[in-house]
């Protein structure tokens, strides 16, 4: 079973690129046979619609024409009922029989003459009377029959159509009526009634059906609005389906034709355009019959696609096969180089080319592969190697030697010195660089290191990255170098680097070991040492030995000069905080301060400065920016003197912002005052107050008590007061009088507050003061 299934995956695998090619011959020699034949038939299809809509609209043409013409008529014979210049005798005088009578021989007449026309109908506005062609003259009472005067009461048109209604003839049966109505007498602008043309629908549908000459076709006559009038149906259309057609043609402007494909069955529909009063005939049919007509071109066609398709067929498995022999004869010598060179089981492959591939990559270049893998692994392994070395997970002497002799970098495991190179202002070069760029640097800055430590020591060594801004060079110095050599060495570096890169580096220095395996000690008194950058400034060359003998500096009290600052900020003394920031700058370059020491200083300076401006209604965002955080800012600066010089503008920027807003404040409060001072007589709070400056109460009050010494409502009590006192001594008025004009609504308050102030209530105060 297994030798089964093993022969069944070797042939399907092997005949897997037949079927492929197969494939695609089919899809590029049948795809165009089908397409052809698709498109073919649509348009056949197609075409046919289109003969067969144009044939419809002039059908329509023909019909519109004739209905024109009927319509015209009854316009015309309303043109003369409506002319007739007795039509305002009889309005002023509606007693007058004889033109009562001629005018009802008259409308019995045009009845008479046309068979379309149920009834005609005078109406007059003076006397509300309603004279008909089949009836006597009666009062008009608004019943069914009459409504049609309502609906042209409703309208500024002149002229009206009114849809089908159902209306009874003389001899009691309902009949389907189309009304046409016109104010009268025609072309005068003073109306002095309304005559109506009742019209049998049935008539209008002969009318239709005499004009027929398309089976399968339902004619309908609609309005502007799409109602219908009238129509003549030889298919079954739903009325939904009808009614949404009836729609579309409504808002469509000329002739034409579309198909509605919403629906079953498709429909074609075409419309005229509008006769003279506004409707349109339209035409509905059913595209069965089309398809039907058409059911022998498609098959057809399905006979040629599918002779084709056999053709084609055959063709693409021969040239298959064409393909393919050469290939496979080529994929069995494959197989045999495969087992001689014992490489992996050609089962495993998903692609029959690839093994002939794979048979000339292992057979020609698999060697060079491996050495040209091992070259472009060596600097990754050589980093691994050194961040091992520099952070203490190499600690046998053994390993260290074996790496060490596989990578071929003849270092012995006696001296060792580690320096470190920093480019400074590293904050300023990633705004000024992009990442590649500042790789390009580092690989140039490693490049010349390794250059001036072979031309000036001949000594081996390491460099590696440690950081996106530091480099360490691990240093086999074979005797234990002088501080002063390192020193010479590590300034020549920086100078080149300088001169070339025209980058300013820092270079920490550690101290000489005896041992490889010690090797991260020096590396960590090098990283400890370029912490004293920050106070010997940039471009520096820092060794551990000697600036270990330095006596470090201790925490450096900043309470009063945190308070002398905050001072003079709120006061905006800019030249004052200034001169302090300075005195603060060198007494800590005088302690010599450690850099924890330092930057825990100017945090406290620039929080300072921030409660300042928060006091003052600013915010650091509104000031810097909403992107700028100032801690960090802070910490990103490396040297005292980029913090003094950084700290300097913030505390500049602060001042200034302050002095304006103090400003700003004497004007607020000015306005605060003036305010008082004229609507004191009304019931103010804080808050209209705050309203009529623009300004927030809570930051308001806070302000007008630091100008004032007093609150807003203590001021305007005073205001109030003394206004009150005036009134007490100069007029009669009462006390009651006096509150409401001091802004009091109940006396009581006006005495309690008046005695809280004076010690005395307002009438003992206008005693004592009369004489």
């Amino acid at each position: 079973m297994r030798t089964f299934t093993r022969q069944w995956i070797q042939w399907k695998k092997t005949n897997r690129l037949l079927l492929l090619y197969f494939i695609s011959y089919i899809i590029v020699i049948l795809m165009p046979v089908i397409g052809i034949g698709f498109f073919s038939y649509r348009l056949a299809f197609y075409t046919a619609v289109d003969e067969i809509s144009h044939s419809h609209i002039n059908s329509l043409r023909h019909t519109v024409a004739t209905f024109d013409d009927t319509l015209r008529r009854i316009n015309s014979l309303t043109v003369g009922i409506g002319m007739d210049g007795r039509l305002n005798s009889y309005s002023a005088d509606n007693d007058n029989r004889y033109l009562l009578n001629e005018f009802q021989d008259m409308l019995k007449q045009a009845v008479a003459q046309d068979q379309k026309i149920q009834s005609i109908q005078l109406f007059f506005e003076s006397g509300q009377v309603m004279i008909s062609s089949d009836r006597l003259i009666h009062p008009y009472q608004g019943n069914m029959a009459d409504r049609w005067v309502e609906a042209i009461r409703r309208t500024d048109q002149d002229h009206l159509w009114l849809p089908p209604r159902l209306m009874s003839n003389n001899d009691e049966q309902e009949k389907s009526i189309i009304t046409y109505i016109s104010k009268v007498p025609i072309s005068y602008h003073n109306k002095i009634g309304y005559l109506a043309i009742h019209l049998y629908e049935d008539q209008l549908q002969e009318l239709l059906t005499q004009m027929q000459n398309i089976a399968h076709m339902n004619t309908y006559i609609v309005a502007s609005d799409g109602q219908f009038i009238t129509s003549y149906k030889q298919v079954n259309v739903g009325n939904d389906v009808t009614q949404a057609n009836m729609k579309q043609v409504a808002s469509t402007i000329g002739e034409g034709f579309f198909t509605d494909k919403a629906h079953h069955p498709h429909l074609l529909v075409a419309y005229s355009t509008p006769i003279w009063n506004g409707w349109r005939l339209v035409s509905q049919t059913p595209l069965t019959n089309i398809y039907e007509r058409l059911s022998y071109i498609g098959w057809l066609t399905l006979g040629f696609c599918v002779l084709l398709s056999i053709i084609g067929i055959a063709i693409s498995y021969w040239l298959s096969r064409k393909m393919y022999d050469p290939i496979k004869q080529l994929m069995e010598r494959a197989r045999t180089y495969m087992d001689e060179l014992s490489l992996e089981n050609p089962l495993h492959h998903t692609n029959e080319l690839s093994l002939v591939s794979d048979v000339l990559k292992t057979a020609v270049g698999e060697k060079k592969l491996l050495d040209q893998h091992f070259r472009k692994q060596t600097p990754a392994m050589l980093d691994r190697f050194a961040m091992a070395l520099l952070h203490d997970r190499l600690t046998d002497s053994r390993d260290i030697k074996e790496q060490i002799e596989l990578y071929r970098l003849g270092l012995s495991l006696r001296g060792y010195v580690v320096i470190v190179v920093e480019m400074d202002y590293a904050a300023e070069l990633a705004q000024r660089f992009s990442s590649k760029d500042l790789n390009l640097y580092r690989f140039a800055i490693a490049n010349i290191i390794s250059e001036l430590i072979q031309i000036q020591t001949h000594y081996r060594f390491i460099i590696t990255d440690v950081s996106e801004y530091q480099q360490a060079v691990i240093i086999n110095v074979f005797d234990m170098m002088e501080a002063e050599e390192l020193r010479e060495l590590a300034g020549h570096m920086q100078s080149v680097i300088g001169e070339l890169l025209k980058l300013s580096v820092s270079i920490g220095i550690g101290s000489v070991y005896l041992d490889i395996t010690q090797s991260h000690k020096s590396y960590q008194e090098a990283l400890q040492v370029l912490k004293s950058k920050l106070l010997h400034g940039a471009k520096s060359v820092l060794l551990y030995e000697i600036q270990n003998k330095e006596k470090d500096g201790i925490y450096y009290p900043l309470l009063q000069t945190e308070k002398q600052i905050t001072n003079n900020l709120k006061a905006g003394n800019t030249k004052e905080v200034l001169s302090i920031l300075e005195k603060l700058k060198t007494e800590i370059t005088q302690k010599q301060l450690q850099s924890e020491s330092v930057y825990m200083a100017y945090n406290r300076v620039l929080e300072a400065s921030i409660e300042a401006l928060l006091e003052h209604n600013g915010h650091p965002r509104q000031l810097f920016g909403p992107d700028i955080i100032l801690y960090r800012e802070l910490a990103k600066r490396e040297t005292i003197d980029h913090i003094h010089q950084w700290i300097s503008g913030i505390v500049a920027q602060i001042t200034t912002y302050i002095q304006e807003q103090d400003n700003k404040n004497n004007k607020t409060v000015e306005k605060v005052v003036a305010y008082i001072h004229t609507h004191y007589q009304t019931d103010l709070s804080i808050e209209m107050i705050a309203i009529g400056v623009g300004l927030n109460s809570s930051y308001l009050s806070r302000i007008f008590k630091q100008h004032k010494s007093q609150t807003i409502l203590e001021y305007l009590t005073l205001k109030r007061m003394e206004e009150s006192k005036n009134l007490l001594m100069d007029t009669n008025m009462n006390l009651n009088d006096i509150s409401m004009a001091v802004g009091y609504n109940n006396v009581n308050s006006y005495i309690r507050f008046f005695k809280k102030i004076e010690g005395i209530t307002p009438g003992e105060y206008r005693k004592k003061r009369v004489p």
